[in-house]
């Protein structure tokens, strides 16, 4: 499940504090949400559009985060504001890229203009509003699953914001369209009846709007956006008894809360706890493909140090090589006693000093590297998932992974080339017995556990899979022609190849009955009608008719509408 993102400016502006216009404001708060996604989802696609009586794509879906900052500085003002001319395009690009079952996220930065005329958004609820069901509304649809998040360039005491922002709602509420509006804190009135008049009289003075929308305002918008919708995902992944065997991982795309099926209206929805626990280990081919909620990808978590701006490199380096070069152990931690036990080893390998010259060189040696030794990089640092992923690699093994109550998973290494693999995690449906093949998840053991004389029935063996046999697909009309056209190719070759003639016959005839396509029953055997007249017309072999004829009242017979019915060739007939 990919989440893509679209910025949209507005396209007039005025005056605000330090002379910024919304166009510049808003610019500011793109440059601040792109940061925050450079830092915490690399990964998330994103699109630029600038929209007023018309939209235009500035920049694809791209990873590229720099290109947008680039372009974002060419852009100019617009005419008037259409949100139902973006709404519209939204829809048409998010489903000619990613379908209409993904889930996507757009980003509008604008002053929340209602627009004119047919096209403003009030004359579009006064259309829809008891037509949800016409055809002209039917772009409406694949924007149900995406989530709005509008960032209002607007101040509380104009009364034209504040209307306009309550259409912006209502049109959420009337199409059912998710999303969420984020405006500027009003300014909170502190003046108090013992105040000088010369403080009150300055405060009169100053406009009410610059302090309410600015810098700081926008950039406390952008924050609350980016904390409630595209907050990393982290979770502990522990991996057995040893405290050192588990570390924070990202899991990307952040996972949906689960809602059960029987629709209950005080249904809670299921989350992953915020500890994952592997509980065992399964072969791939044990597994096998079973179905699944969605398909995570697994990211070690790195803290990155923050250095100050007033802080040189020197004076850093310097406090880093006074530190000392063991690091010093929390006597309150619950496992003191394993890490000083580590410690201890640790050094003990380290040390290989032989002679009193040789020391002095390494007690030389250890000072101008100490820093790297006290400090290691993150990418230096253990780390489980990469122990994890290069073991389920190389063994070809699935890690059966603990949820949540009764709800699995298992993390597999899935390669997307041939040089780069990566940590990925399966989400099962909630439930201990989602994989038929393997049983009960809760009474799964060890082949060591079994009696001398038990033998071992696990994975369940079925005499027939049904996946593993030759299944008819039809997709797109071009497989079902080709199918027909391979019976028909047959059914001229007879009596040579009458066997694959009525194999194939039954393998299309059972396809159409277990979906209840019937129409095609009686579309073939109309077919091998016309095909018999034509074949007896050029003095074609007769046996190709008969059994084109046979095969024809087959078809059209009640009784042998059972999957376990199959059509058998006619006796042959004396021509003599």
């Amino acid at each position: 499940m990919v989440k893509e993102m679209n910025f949209c400016e507005c396209s007039e502006g005025r005056s605000e504090e330090n002379a910024l216009t919304y166009h510049q404001l808003a610019l500011k708060g793109i440059s601040q949400f792109l940061e925050h996604l450079g830092a915490a989802a690399k990964l998330e696609y994103v699109a630029l559009i600038t929209f007023g009586s018309n939209c235009e794509l500035k920049v694809d879906f791209t990873r590229d985060y720099d290109q947008i900052k680039q372009t974002m500085k060419k852009t100019e003002h617009g005419d008037k504001l259409c949100l139902l001319t973006l709404m519209k395009t939204v829809s048409n690009i998010l489903t000619s890229n990613w379908g209409t079952q993904s889930q996507s996220q757009v980003v509008v930065f604008s002053d929340c203009g209602l627009g004119f005329g047919k096209s403003s958004i009030r004359t579009f609820l006064q259309n829809y509003i008891g037509k949800e069901l016409d055809a002209e509304f039917n772009w409406l649809k694949p924007l149900k699953i995406v989530k709005w998040n509008f960032i209002c360039l607007g101040i509380q005491s104009d009364g034209y914001f504040t209307r306009a922002v309550a259409t912006y709602q209502k049109l959420l509420d009337y199409t059912g369209i998710k999303g969420q509006l984020f405006m500027p804190k009003p300014i909170k009135d502190n003046t108090d009846s013992n105040e000088n008049n010369s403080n009150e009289l300055l405060k009169n003075t100053l406009p009410t709007h610059k302090s309410e929308l600015g810098r700081t305002a926008m950039f406390e918008m952008v924050e609350k956006l980016c904390e409630t919708n595209f907050k990393p995902f982290e979770v502990i992944l522990k991996c057995g008894g040893y405290f050192r065997l588990e570390c924070p991982i990202l899991i990307w795309p952040p996972p949906a809360p689960y809602y059960p099926l029987n629709n209950a209206k005080n249904a809670t929805p299921l989350t992953l706890a915020p500890k994952l626990e592997v509980c065992g280990y399964l072969s791939l081919s044990d597994i096998g493909s079973p179905a699944s909620l969605s398909r995570h990808l697994i990211i070690p978590k790195v803290e990155r140090e923050k250095v100050s701006r007033r802080t040189s490199d020197k004076s850093a380096n310097t406090a880093k090589l006074t530190s000392d070069k063991t690091p010093r152990l929390d006597v309150n931690q619950p496992n003191y006693e394993y890490e000083k036990l580590e410690q201890e080893i640790r050094e003990f390998y380290t040390k290989d000093v032989k002679d009193p010259d040789d020391a002095t060189q390494a007690e030389e040696f250890d000072n101008k590297t100490s820093v790297s030794c006290s400090m290691p990089s993150e990418s230096q640092k253990e780390s489980v998932c990469v122990l994890l992923h290069g073991v389920l690699k190389v063994e070809n093994l699935a890690a059966l992974v603990i949820l949540n109550d009764n709800w699995y998973g298992f993390l597999f290494s899935y390669a997307d080339s041939k040089k780069k693999s990566n940590l990925m995690l399966n989400i099962l449906p909630p439930g201990n017995n989602v994989i038929p093949w393997l049983g009960d998840m809760q009474m799964l053991g060890l082949i060591e556990d079994l009696m001398p004389n038990e033998s071992s029935t696990f994975p369940v063996k079925a005499e027939k899979r049904s996946y593993s046999q030759s299944c008819v697909v039809w997709i797109n009309r071009v497989s079902l022609q080709s199918d027909i056209q391979k019976v028909l190719r047959h059914a001229k070759k007879m009596p040579e190849k009458m066997q694959h003639f009525y194999k194939e016959l039954n393998r299309i005839r059972r396809a159409a009955l277990s979906i209840g396509f019937i129409e095609l029953l009686e579309a073939m055997a109309t077919l091998f009608d016309k095909e018999a007249l034509n074949l007896a017309a050029i003095n074609a072999n007769p046996e190709c008719t008969v059994q084109l004829k046979h095969a024809s009242i087959e078809l059209r017979k009640p009784s042998n509408r059972d999957l376990k019915v199959s059509i058998v060739p006619v006796q042959a007939v004396n021509m003599t």
